[in-house]
């Protein structure tokens, strides 16, 4: 939030909080509007009904608006999935924005800016904001794939194989070989956070790639585990 704040030199009508889902964009909103003395009733939030946000909530956020905060100095608006407004929706939006009512603030949150409309996007302060930090806790059923990263260096060749075997048989029912991904990611996370091993990391993401380019699984999973022996 503290990078939020030093970015913003003085309080715009509207912003554009740009970043993926996983980002801390929505939670930095409501705490940016909370600093600026909205609470209450004066922090309206509007998402998307079904697979767009309509004009008919434009309209009733528009009547929501029309006066200004109620209890507090300032009135909070944030639109979350802003980028699912419909035509109608985001000209109308666009009204308000053109002319924005006394000491109304909007927030628009947005996976995609490119499917924000220009007119909308260019009235208002932009700021980016990227993933947030994975944390990652060991598997329990991930445990011996684990114990064999550890020894991987001095395993034989016919154990690598047998590896290789193992991770093939790592399918969810409903992912199929997307739960072998799910079993290198979280190996490469193990790599990288407890054996400090970059080298091995990039081995099981050059596997991961290879899976993703449809590759035969065995032999990708063979040359990977392999792999991991000269790493």
């Amino acid at each position: 939030m503290q990078r939020v704040l030093e970015r913003v030199k003085q309080t715009a009508s509207a912003y554009l909080f740009v970043g993926p889902p996983d980002s801390a964009k929505l939670e930095d909103a409501r705490e940016f509007a909370r600093r600026q003395g909205c609470v209450g009733i004066d922090l309206v939030e509007v998402l998307p009904d079904g697979a767009t946000l309509k004009i008919d909530q434009v309209r009733e956020l528009q009547r929501q608006v029309r006066y200004g905060p109620s209890v507090g100095p300032c009135q909070f608006v944030i639109v979350r999935e802003a980028d699912k407004l419909s035509a109608d929706a985001a000209a109308a939006f666009l009204k308000t924005l053109e002319e924005p009512p006394p000491r109304v603030v909007f927030i628009l949150l947005v996976e995609r800016e490119d499917r924000l409309p220009a007119t909308i996007a260019s009235r208002c302060q932009r700021l980016v904001f990227g993933e947030q930090p994975k944390k990652w806790a060991p598997k329990e059923e991930y445990a011996e794939y684990y114990q064999a990263l550890k020894s991987a260096r001095q395993m034989s060749v016919l154990a690598l194989l047998e590896l290789s075997v193992g991770m093939g048989r790592a399918k969810t029912e409903e992912e199929g070989v997307g739960g072998i991904e799910n079993l290198l990611y979280d190996l490469a996370f193990y790599a990288r956070q407890e054996l400090n091993d970059v080298k091995m990391v990039r081995t099981l993401l050059d596997g991961i790639k290879n899976l993703k380019r449809r590759a035969n699984t065995k032999l990708a999973l063979d040359n990977m585990c392999l792999q991991l022996v000269e790493t």
